[in-house]
């Protein structure tokens, strides 16, 4: 799954660059190291019919944050709740920690074509916080004003259970690093500057990869700054990955809170 590498402004700009050929959007994540147990109690396992689809973040004891798409039937029509449970508290995927049952499913009344691609998910009984499971923290809400674009080539972080180089699936949580790449540059690389995204770089051969849709991506204070949305074209492209940027829709998560 996560698997990145640290690009520096003048590699950014070589990029930018180069002419970049039509691609759909794919949710995908490469490589990348084991996580240690209990080094993010946010992250769950969203499951579909028991199989996982996507990675989600805790917020809350009975709410989670995942990429809207990973829940959607028809748009901003969810698919069943029944049908959907989380894996808490464990770095395997398929063993350990708590399946808690899935009561409700709200997409962003916005969301369409990857854009506003955030959802928020409430679980049918509360979490009991400890070591293994707590809430990840959210940015600040910033009252009457835009909030901040993080700054070019921040360091951030993410973690998941995606598809590895040989295209099996970790059966173990992955974790991997990567910079912020600015709505100016993301524009110039892939056409895709918009406010509501967080941009990330990866070199070639890595970046988010099929089954990390959802996944958080977390600071050096372990706020929570985006969630994964897709990549364009093949897994581990150049072309930056992209992210729902959390600190637009913190008054939206705000006003959905349980």
């Amino acid at each position: 799954m996560l698997y990145a590498s640290r690009l520096t402004l003048a590699t950014l700009c070589a990029l930018a660059l180069l002419q970049l050929a039509p691609a759909l959007p794919q949710s995908r994540i490469l490589g990348g190291e084991d996580a240690a147990v209990a080094e993010f109690p946010w992250v769950a396992s969203l499951r579909l019919n028991k199989a996982h689809i996507c990675s989600a973040c805790i917020i809350s004891t009975t709410q989670l944050l995942t990429a809207a798409h990973c829940v959607s039937d028809m748009g901003t029509k969810p698919v069943a709740a029944s049908a959907l449970t989380a894996r808490v508290g464990s770095v395997n995927q398929f063993a350990g920690g708590s399946l808690v049952d899935v009561s409700e499913v709200l997409i962003h009344p916005s969301y369409g074509n990857f854009l506003h691609d955030v959802a928020i998910i409430t679980l049918s009984k509360p979490l009991t916080f400890g070591e293994k499971i707590s809430k990840v923290a959210l940015p600040e809400q910033q009252a009457e004003t835009e909030p901040e674009e993080l700054a070019h080539g921040t360091p951030v972080y993410g973690s998941g259970w995606g598809e590895q180089l040989d295209g099996t699936a970790s059966y173990k949580l992955q974790k991997a690093n990567f910079n912020t790449v600015s709505s100016q540059m993301c524009e110039l690389e892939a056409g895709y500057g918009y406010d509501s995204v967080l941009c990330l770089s990866s070199a070639e051969k890595q970046g988010v990869c099929r089954g990390d849709d959802g996944a958080g991506i977390i600071d050096d204070n372990k706020v929570l700054q985006g969630i994964v949305s897709f990549h364009f074209g093949s897994c581990g492209t150049k072309t930056p990955d992209v992210a729902a940027r959390i600190s637009y829709y913190a008054a939206w998560i705000l006003s959905n809170a349980k």
